[in-house]
């Protein structure tokens, strides 16, 4: 941790990365499903896509949530306390 005021850990680079890596992951999965559904027409490549897009998408969330609670936390003890 720095001590400098204006720094955020919840905006670092590597929750951006992070973020931007399983977004990627969702629009490639969500691909994939379309063009097993369409164009392939194969069961097995359809189910894979949609999973590999479920992963992406619960993962885009909890980093989603763990940064705001890193953004929270850094600013004080009287955050989001109930």
């Amino acid at each position: 941790m720095t001590d400098d005021p204006m720094f955020e850990p919840g905006r670092g680079g590597v929750y951006r990365f992070i973020r931007w890596v399983f977004g990627a992951d969702l629009v490639i999965g969500l691909a994939l499903a379309a063009a097993g559904y369409w164009i392939w027409d194969r069961f097995e490549i359809w189910v894979f896509g949609l999973g590999l897009a479920a992963v992406g998408l619960s993962m885009l969330l909890l980093f989603t949530l763990l940064m705001r609670r890193a953004e929270n936390q850094d600013r004080g003890p009287g955050i989001n306390r109930h």
